[in-house]
């Protein structure tokens, strides 16, 4: 059986307290009761538990912020035309994981959106420098036209995707190139030849082309027979998705959009018997065993996010970054019943 790290979640759970909590009395705050911390830190030794080499430094920040009248909070930015309640549940799970990291760490985290209506960005940054709140992360973005620009001597920033890297803050988001080498090879493997692949442009742009990118490679290294035109259009729809699947005629459908799936099942057509489908990177909370998938964890990245974040927070590294650091989340194969299992692969004529 695979051994459990020790970290502040496990000592909670142990002593019946918050990580807040835990995290409060390893560091000997004042708020816990003298009784509680001894016993928190007994069950933080018999655990094992060793703490992030930065966390001295990291203290050192939160108290000399007197978290005791004010929490240091880390800005999350909504720069997209839509307000947070609108977003993509990608957004809105990468956001839940930078929250809880940062309660955990002990940080307040709060939401700015950017372009609310009567909001300049302007505005936004005399807020941010008059509550002196210097840490932001900046949830994914749908276009260039959503990137703006900040006084970077004020402020240390995270990107949680790709669009976001003209900002010159670090990023961390999916690894989109190997996404794709996931959901391609495992569909290779069970002997799937017509590969079809369909992505909207926004998407595309979002991973840097990269999906496309890999595309190109693995259809320059197959029969050219079995090479599918890949639907790529501004927006797609349910008669463009299945008048692309009469044209190309593809054995299985690779897909950011799960609604794609739903198309084709209420078309009637029979998945996987008449075609298989798999989801790349989809925003899914838990796997649910029906559609196969490459699974990304957008809630590790809100949580990474911070963790880079507060690194430099703690060493008080404001301002521009030289040569912005890119942290990718890997993608995961899960299987599912939307994919039909290895079929014998025909001999190449």
């Amino acid at each position: 059986m695979k051994k459990i790290r020790p970290s502040c979640k496990t000592i909670a759970q142990a002593a019946g307290v918050s990580r807040m909590t835990v995290s409060m009395a390893l560091r000997d705050h004042p708020r816990v009761a003298p009784e509680t911390r001894d016993r928190i830190k007994r069950i933080a030794e018999e655990q094992g538990y060793t703490p992030d080499p930065n966390l001295k430094e990291l203290m050192r920040y939160l108290r000399k912020r007197d978290i005791s009248k004010e929490e240091p909070v880390i800005a999350i930015l909504n720069a997209q035309k839509r307000p947070l309640k609108e977003l993509g549940k990608d957004s809105l799970m990468i956001r839940q994981g930078a929250k809880e990291r940062a309660e955990n760490l002990g940080f307040k985290t709060e939401d700015f959106w950017l372009q609310e209506p009567g909001m300049r960005l302007q505005r936004v940054v005399q807020i941010l420098q008059t509550r002196g709140i210097h840490g932001i992360v900046v949830l994914p973005v749908e276009s260039l036209n959503d990137v703006f620009s900040l006084p970077q001597e004020d402020f240390m920033g995270v990107a949680t995707c790709g669009v976001a890297a003209r900002l010159g803050f670090n990023q961390v988001h999916p690894h989109f190139y190997q996404s794709m080498h996931v959901g391609i090879s495992n569909l290779t493997e069970r002997g799937f030849q017509r590969i079809g692949f369909c992505v909207t442009e926004p998407e595309d742009i979002r991973s840097n082309h990269l999906y496309q990118s890999y595309l190109l490679w693995h259809q320059q290294n197959i029969l050219e027979k079995n090479r599918v035109h890949p639907l790529v259009k501004d927006r797609i729809n349910r008669i463009d998705l299945i008048d692309w699947i009469k044209k190309e005629k593809p054995d299985v459908v690779l897909s950011p959009n799960v609604d794609h799936y739903h198309w084709l099942k209420e078309s009637g057509i029979k998945i996987p018997d008449d075609i298989s489908f798999a989801a790349l990177s989809p925003a899914m909370d838990t796997p649910t065993g029906e559609i196969a998938k490459v699974h990304i964890g957008y809630h590790k990245i809100g949580a990474t996010a911070i963790d880079v974040l507060k690194t430099k927070l703690a060493h008080e590294q404001l301002g521009p970054t030289d040569n912005p650091a890119v942290t990718l989340i890997r993608g995961e194969w899960m299987e599912g019943t939307s994919v039909r299992s290895a079929i014998k692969k025909t001999e190449a004529a």
